[in-house]
């Protein structure tokens, strides 16, 4: 039984992998408004930067909200990296974790708060054309702060 479903899953991925066209964009069909970004090289920075056509100006805002966010948000993470060891430990321990729990959403809800913060920030300096692009911008935002360094592609 186990092997039947192993190879559905299988074929089923198998099936996904070899869609054509689909939802791409580009060439492919797709037919979506976002700008292709891609994940090669590149900073966060050059990749927004590319995608939203900013201006010098823009730039520059779009650089201050994000280090902005970036200062807001770094206690928080690390709050969320520590409460998150001591859910593990706590179910390690066998010892009850639902106030830890609770406190770990509430710092993802403070993390969110400062992402979409951010993202309003910059989607104001937006002129009317680069508007409909700011969607790509929406989607990175989420844990766009979790690292040391938003500009960076290391952690």
């Amino acid at each position: 039984m186990l092997r039947k479903i192993l190879l559905t899953g299988l074929l089923a991925s198998t099936l996904v992998f070899a869609q054509r066209g689909g939802g791409g964009g580009g060439s492919r069909g797709g037919g979506s408004n976002m700008p292709n970004i891609g994940f090669g090289g590149g900073t966060p920075f050059d990749k927004v930067s590319d995608a939203l056509k900013l201006s010098k100006d823009q730039k520059k805002d779009f650089k201050a909200a994000m280090d902005e966010g970036q200062k807001q948000a770094t206690p928080v993470h690390e709050e969320i990296l520590k409460t998150r060891q001591q859910i593990a430990e706590a179910v390690a321990g066998g010892k009850s974790s639902e106030e830890l729990v609770k406190n770990e959403g509430v710092l993802e809800a403070q993390m969110a708060e400062i992402e979409m913060r951010a993202f309003a920030k910059v989607a104001e300096t937006l002129e009317e054309d680069q508007k409909p692009r700011a969607g790509m911008l929406f989607q990175m935002m989420r844990g766009f702060f979790a690292k040391k360094n938003w500009n960076t592609t290391e952690n």
